[in-house]
């Protein structure tokens, strides 16, 4: 009975859906639309294109979307090195195929920043709204005003390709509809901008309708949303992005929904961010009773710290439980190791590359970074697991109050940033040192204003093993 209960739970962990769920990219744009505005900005002053080509025919690419709502911010943690692509989110489109431009565009900024560094920016176009989509895509005037439009927008602001991200079609316009619109985009932009990219935001499931085989056909390559597999809608307990069993997974959507596809036209998308509930049981598969959010990769790694993650084997990913009075919050999402493992499926079938939802949800934690540089230079793969710990970090006293002593052994030498968080990650302390040398350094904690509880410091900075983080747990005790 034990062992039936067991296979059981597995089952539940990834639920069947039986129709295209909303995602991420919608969800977020909903919230964050409440908040911001688009001043109309058109002046495109000392923007330069591309200076080098750093991801030609053959060779893999890393394509992150980037939100408007994490501009400017995620600039201070990007590493163009391990960039090929940066698209950025959202340009939004009406019915009659006008652009509306991000918040705060143009990032002239970024834009330079990546270009010197090969990195080609993309114009994310987006609407979500199927009627409006049918529009574009089957109104003559509309399509060509749509077209024109995305050439101009290219051409001023020196970007390198477009991203449709049409989400939410009809079913009838998921087939030779679309398909034949994104043929007439892809030959109008290749004629009108030679080198331009053109390139789909493609569902991880095809629910009904898709002709994905045709779809990668009629444009430059896909970008896999390899998520959404569970959010609001669920009604147990499971990972954002299986890697592995359930009915549907990231497996079976590179071998299955995406089998009979060109692997070179395919990129394969992961989730920086994860989704928390709050459950009946600590169990994987738990009835839900209700829907939190989307914790992002840096807060939900630095909660884990305190609460313990979980490896699924079914899924091959990981989750965290908090008790909560007489239930639990359920928080799944992906780490180094459950995201390394969906890189390395990408490296087995030879796709085109991988990417993610989205550059800044990381913050200055360098797991997924290494993880990439992993994926990219395979010589790179034991270099990590034999490193020493980049600071060794030690606290006296701890438990404390009302101050404390964090002390630190630093191998490089280079910039170090050293912060301070509480349990649900909010920042309560941040100081950055510049240019601080070898040795041993450290650092005074006055928490007279802090409310007692867990606390941890985190010390990030370059090492002789290069971007390391070491974190400490404090208790302050009042």
């Amino acid at each position: 009975m034990k062992i039936h209960l067991f296979f059981l739970l597995i089952i539940l962990a990834v639920p069947v859906l039986s129709q295209e769920p909303s995602s991420v990219h919608k969800n977020e744009l909903d919230h964050y639309n409440k908040y911001f505005t688009r001043t109309p900005v058109s002046e495109a002053e000392n923007i330069i294109p591309l200076q080098f080509d750093k991801s030609p025919a053959g060779s893999k690419v890393v394509y992150g979307f980037l939100p408007y709502w994490e501009y400017p911010g995620a600039l201070s943690y990007l590493r163009y090195n391990l960039l090929t692509h940066i698209s950025a989110f959202d340009f939004q489109i009406d019915s009659l195929g006008n652009v509306t431009n991000p918040s705060g565009w143009p990032w002239t900024n970024l834009i330079n920043a990546a270009h010197q560094n090969g990195v080609k920016v993309i114009m994310t176009a987006v609407n979500f709204t199927p009627s409006q989509i049918r529009h574009i895509i089957t109104n003559s005037a509309a399509k060509q005003n749509f077209f024109s439009k995305v050439k101009a927008t290219l051409t001023q602001y020196s970007l390198d390709g477009v991203n449709i991200d049409f989400e939410g079609l009809y079913t009838a316009d998921r087939g030779s509809v679309i398909n034949g619109f994104m043929t007439d985009l892809t030959a109008y932009i290749h004629t009108e901008l030679p080198g331009k990219e053109v390139s789909f935001a493609g569902p991880a499931v095809n629910w009904s309708g898709w002709n994905l085989a045709g779809l990668a056909a009629a444009c430059d390559y896909i970008f896999i949303m390899g998520y959404d597999f569970s959010g609001s809608w669920s009604t147990v307990t499971a990972p954002t992005a299986p890697l592995t069993g359930g009915t549907y997974n990231i497996t079976n959507t590179i071998t299955v929904q995406y089998g009979a596809c060109p692997p070179e036209k395919l990129v394969l998308g992961v989730p920086y961010y994860g989704c928390e509930w709050v459950a009946n049981t600590n169990q994987p598969g738990a009835t839900i009773s209700s829907y939190l959010g989307h914790p992002r990769f840096y807060a939900a790694m630095d909660q884990s710290q305190y609460y313990g993650l979980q490896w699924h084997t079914a899924s091959q990913t990981v989750y965290y439980t908090i008790p909560v009075n007489n239930k639990y919050n359920q928080v799944w999402f992906d780490d180094g190791r459950s995201t390394g493992l969906k890189f390395s499926l990408a490296k087995q079938y030879n796709l085109k590359g991988v990417g993610m939802w989205a550059l800044g949800y990381d913050r200055d934690r360098q797991e997924l970074w290494t993880e990439l540089n992993k994926y990219l230079n395979p010589s790179s793969i034991g270099e990590d697991d034999n490193s020493p710990e980049s600071f060794q970090l030690a606290a006296y006293p701890n438990p404390f109050n009302p101050s404390t002593t964090v002390a630190f052994t630093h191998s490089g030498e280079g910039n170090v940033k050293i912060s301070m968080f509480d349990l649900l990650g909010r920042t309560v302390m941040e100081k950055e040192y510049e240019n601080l040398p070898q040795g041993e350094h450290k650092e005074f904690i006055d928490a007279r204003t802090l409310n007692s509880g867990v606390y941890f410091v985190r010390v990030s900075g370059y090492t002789k093993s290069g971007i390391q983080t070491s974190i400490v747990k404090l208790v302050l005790t009042k």
